[in-house]
């Protein structure tokens, strides 16, 4: 068997360290834990993070990544402005079911953040990587399309994820599909409402329904 490099064996790690997080919860992740569900040793855990809340980050690293990845292929630059808004609201819609124990592992960090001092800049680590990547997608959205926005790209950011935050506990909680979908666009339509194209005229594009 070949030797793993030390980037195969950090991601080996962050794997034993979810499939806990997700049986258990995020604050019930241990190094020692860790080791013995990846069955490793303890000294090659901490070869790869330095302490446990290195760890922890990579984790919450690991989660908004695989979180953006179907919206980010919607991103068609072949299409137009409304197409690819609507196309990335249909790619948060099948991003969520199939990572649903992902997206639960997303509110445990906020909320384990919120009663564990000790793991409280993690998660705050954690919310600026997920308003980093929304913000990612937003500029990536503007380039294709040669437009900006009228609100402060990063405080849109902030924005557009507590609505999409808000919108997957919703189907956490209610498993109501269709309103999820129906509030993905809903959410899109608002993005294309602050939009500015370059001649100064918000973009006029009316709501489309979810299909």
């Amino acid at each position: 068997m070949s030797r793993m490099s030390i980037e195969e064996r950090r991601a080996q790690i962050v794997d034993a360290a979810m499939s806990i997080a997700i049986r258990e919860g995020v604050e019930a992740v241990t190094v020692r834990g860790v080791a013995a569900e990846a069955g490793i040793s303890l000294g090659t855990v901490h070869y790869c993070f330095e302490d446990k809340d290195a760890m922890l980050r990579a984790m919450g690293h690991s989660v908004a990544l695989v979180a953006s990845d179907p919206v980010r292929m919607a991103l068609d630059p072949t299409q137009d402005l409304y197409t690819i808004a609507h196309a990335a609201a249909d790619g948060l819609w099948q991003g969520l079911t199939p990572r649903r124990h992902m997206r639960l592992l997303t509110f445990e960090f906020a909320t384990a953040g919120s009663r564990n001092g000790a793991l409280r800049p993690v998660a705050r680590a954690h919310l600026e990587q997920t308003w980093a990547m929304t913000q990612g997608i937003l500029d990536q959205l503007s380039e294709i399309a040669g437009i900006t926005y009228s609100m402060d790209t990063p405080f849109l950011a902030r924005i557009v994820a507590g609505y999409i935050d808000g919108i997957e506990i919703a189907w956490l909680v209610q498993q109501d599909d269709e309103a999820t979908i129906r509030s993905f666009h809903a959410l899109a339509d608002y993005v294309l409402s602050l939009v500015v194209h370059p001649d100064g005229a918000a973009d006029a594009a009316g709501p489309a329904e979810a299909s």
